[in-house]
Order: C-alpha cells, then sequence, then structure tokens
C-alpha cells in the first residue's frame, strides 16, 4: 500500500480584529509629547525629534485598514505516513491597507520544518492573496498537533496590527510506515467464506486435490475427458476449497523500551511492534483475510474486531497510531487483565508482538496456544539491548534515572534478561513460538511448523 493519499484540508477561519501596536502608541504619544512640550518651552531640536514621529503615526492612522482580512490556517493534510510532509499554511485575503503576513509555530515533537527557524512571513500589494506556510515533515507515527502558531497581519509602518492570540488546529495523525513483510506460507487453519487460503476439505477451489467418478450436481466442465474415456466411466476433478483465515493482532503496550528516533533512526519495542503489525495487517488483508487488532495496556484505543478490506486496513493503521505505551499504573495493570480476556475464534491465527518484559503477556499466549489456537510471539525487543554486554550509555533509555548507578542498574537490567529468557524457553518448550522481527519471511518457517501441527492429533483443554 502506498502512502495514504489524502485530499488537503479545509482551512478553518481564524477571527480577530485590528489593533494598534505598541510601538504605534509610543510614537503617538512622544511626538505629540514633544511637539507641543517644544513649542511651549521653544525648543526646536524637541521638534526636530518629535515631529516624525508624530506625522508617522498620523499618516499610520489615516491609512488604517477598515475591514478586516480574510485569513484561514491550519495543516494541508491530516493524514501522513512516517516521513510524509505537509505544509502549515496562513491564506490571506488581505484588504487594502495590509502591508506584511507573519506566520510563526511552535516546536514538535518528532517533527521537522523548514524553514528550521518555524517562522516566515510575506509582504502583500493589499489586493491579491498572500500565503504563508511552513513546511513540517513528520518523522514518527502517532497523533500530534502541529503548533500552535502565532500569526499577524500588520499595516502600513507597523501601527497596526491584526493578529489572534493562539492558532490551533486539529491534530495530524500520523501512521505507521510498515516494514516490509510477505508470507509465502497459508495460514494454518483458515476458517471462513471466501479467500485464498486452501482448506483441508474439498470445494470450489483452484488447486487441484484429486480425480474421482461423477456424481450429481458436478458441473461438466470439471469433466476429466482423458481418465473418462480410458475408464468408460465419467471422471471429475475435485478441488479444495478456499477460504478466507483470520488473524488477530496483540500489541503489546505495557511498555516502550529503548529510544524511538522515527524514521531513519533507532526504533523503540513500541515502535517495531507498531510498524510489523501495519506490515502484517496490510499484507493479510491484501490477500483478502480478516484481521483484528487488539492493543494491550494503552488507554483509549479502541479494539477493532476482525474484519476485511481497504477501509479496515485504514481503520488499523489509524488505531496504531493512537497507541502509546502505559505508564505502569494499578490502573494500566487492571485494564490489562480486562483487555487479556478477549475472546478468539479456534481457527483464527493470533500474533503477539511484544518485547516480553511482561510477563502475562506471555502468560496469555501460552493460555491460548493451550486452547488450540496457532499462535505466534514475536519479540520485538531491540537486539542492542537484548545483550547482556549492554553499553552503559544505553540504560537510560532502559531505566529512569539510571546515570546516578550504573553499575547497579546495568546487573538489574542483565538479571531481568535472565528472567526474560527464562519465560521465553518455557513458553517456547510449551509449543508457542518465539521469533524476532525480520521483516519479510518472518513467520513462513513458523506458519510451515503450525500447518503440520494443525493436521495432527492433539489434546486442548477446555
Amino acid at each position: 500500500m502506498t502512502a495514504p493519499a489524502q485530499p488537503a484540508e479545509e482551512l478553518a477561519p481564524v477571527r480577530a480584529s485590528w489593533q494598534p501596536t505598541p510601538a504605534h502608541t509610543r510614537a503617538t504619544v512622544a511626538g505629540f509629547a514633544m511637539v507641543v512640550f517644544g513649542v511651549l518651552v521653544r525648543r526646536p531640536e524637541l521638534l526636530v525629534l518629535g515631529t516624525p514621529l508624530f506625522l508617522v503615526s498620523l499618516w499610520s492612522f489615516v491609512t488604517r485598514p477598515d475591514r478586516d482580512p480574510v485569513v484561514a490556517a491550519g495543516p494541508r493534510h491530516l493524514t501522513l505516513r512516517e516521513g510524509q510532509g505537509t505544509r502549515w499554511v496562513a491564506q490571506v485575503q488581505p484588504g487594502p491597507g495590509v502591508e506584511d503576513v507573519g506566520l510563526a509555530l511552535m516546536g514538535t515533537p518528532h517533527t521537522d520544518f523548514e524553514p528550521a527557524t518555524r517562522a516566515v512571513s510575506a509582504a502583500s500589494d493589499g489586493v491579491g492573496p498572500v500565503t504563508a506556510a511552513v513546511a513540517c515533515r513528520s518523522n514518527r507515527w502517532g497523533r500530534r498537533q502541529l503548533g500552535p502558531a502565532v500569526l499577524s497581519v500588520s499595516a502600513a509602518f507597523g501601527g497596526y496590527r491584526w493578529a489572534p492570540d493562539v492558532v490551533d488546529s486539529r491534530p495530524v495523525t500520523t501512521v505507521p510506515l510498515p516494514d516490509t513483510f510477505s508470507a509465502r506460507v497459508p495460514v494454518p487453519r483458515p476458517d471462513g467464506l471466501v479467500g485464498q487460503n486452501r482448506s483441508h476439505h474439498a470445494g470450489d477451489g483452484g488447486e487441484f486435490a484429486d480425480i474421482r467418478q461423477f456424481r450429481f450436481g458436478d458441473r461438466l466442465r470439471r469433466v476429466h475427458w482423458p481418465v473418462s474415456i480410458r475408464t468408460g466411466q465419467l471422471h471429475v476433478t475435485s478441488t479444495y476449497a478456499d477460504q478466507d483465515s483470520e488473524v488477530v493482532l496483540l500489541v503489546d503496550a505495557m511498555h516502550d523500551i529503548g529510544t524511538s528516533e522515527g524514521a531513519g533512526g533507532r526504533s523503540s519495542s513500541l515502535d517495531n511492534a507498531v510498524r510489523a503489525a501495519g506490515a502484517i495487517a496490510e499484507h493479510y488483508l491484501r490477500t483478502g483475510d480478516r484481521v483484528g487488532l487488539r492493543v494491550l495496556g494503552a488507554r483509549g484505543v479502541p479494539a477493532l474486531d476482525s474484519a476485511a478490506g481497504k477501509n479496515h486496513l485504514r481503520r488499523v493503521l489509524d488505531t496504531l497510531a493512537r497507541t502509546t505505551a502505559s505508564k505502569g499504573t494499578v490502573a494500566d495493570e487492571k485494564r490489562l487483565r480486562g483487555q487479556l480476556r478477549h475472546r478468539v475464534g479456534t481457527g483464527a491465527l493470533v500474533v503477539v508482538l511484544t518485547p516480553a518484559i511482561s510477563s502475562e503477556v506471555l502468560g496469555h499466549a501460552l493460555a491460548l496456544s493451550r486452547r488450540g489456537i496457532p499462535v505466534i510471539v514475536i519479540d520485538t525487543l531491540p537486539s542492542e539491548l537484548a545483550s547482556p554486554d549492554l553499553d552503559v550509555h544505553l540504560l537510560d533509555t532502559v531505566m529512569p534515572e539510571a546515570d546516578k548507578h550504573p553499575q547497579a542498574s546495568l546487573l538489574a537490567w542483565r538479571m531481568r534478561l535472565l528472567e526474560r529468557e527464562h519465560e521465553m524457553r518455557r513458553a517456547r518448550e510449551a509449543g508457542v513460538p518465539i521469533v524476532p522481527w525480520s521483516g519479510p519471511g518472518t513467520l513462513d518457517i513458523v506458519l510451515r511448523d503450525l500447518g503440520r501441527r494443525s493436521r495432527a492429533p492433539r489434546v486442548v483443554s477446555r
């Protein structure tokens, strides 16, 4: 899927009124006072200093704009992909008396601006429309507000200014840029109506199954003439049914381990999970399968039931963009336990994306596997943090205030890695495959093994 082609949003109108600037007030008062005082006390130097100030302020008052400009401002696009850019635009229909338009934006995390000062100005002839724009490039997925902005329209000599207090805009959603992913192995147990995955039972499909004798209801186009002529009886070819499958993505947002530098930089565990979830959802939705999404531990992120289609892909990416890591409070732990009670169909493939720091998430994957549901765990912990020989300079990305006690923090993290490895080994021994995310082909070997396991007798717990 290419970058979402969102039409340019309608810019929001901005309201304000013309007000004299402090410089205009100072020039008027000081110029008038010096002229009057110079006449009264017969001081020509005061007349020389005060007359230009008073004349400029008087000219500004006479030529002040008699009507408000028509201003619309805001970002051009409200939906971006990581690495994409838009423009924060102020469109001004100035009217007579307007000479200058200025625009300045406040800084926004994970966003690059051009110019770097985030401030631009444009001259006006008082007739044609004027556009002031700051280019913004979003480097990381998420939902953020560009700005707020400060907008100013100035009259002659800067004597009067039309300036709203603060110009806010609607948040801009930056959807994750999915990693490149493809899977050549079908989902183990497709359980839908129409799709591209081969079922285990015969039906209308495209993959050859067997040649058998003709039965009432068989289509004539399936008659296999060579065998029919040789045996003297009609034979037809049978095929396996093609069905769609259900893929449920569970994204662990209880922890965000590592440093997030946006597109092209280092990725945290939540970055890896979100981008991998977007890539998996895009692949399976393109093949006609159904995809569901649940973000574990995140607050205010709705769960998406399994559905298919391009519109559902947009919903999945938008939901991933709203993901934020939990703060580890008691309320977050209770929310996680409630989210782990979700229902999963027996024919669904569950993909858990987790840094394996939370033991409850691994335990949930193990419980689903014991019920006979195929489960795959994708390890999203950055490789540089999974090594016991961790650089001391990277500890601050794992533990807060690690610089105060670097050796103790390093020892604590190594102990947590040992516990994590022990929990992952127990999950593997119980039949839950755990693989690191590596883009295309990440799930091929695992799906092939799960397909073989699904055709073997098994004992499940009810």
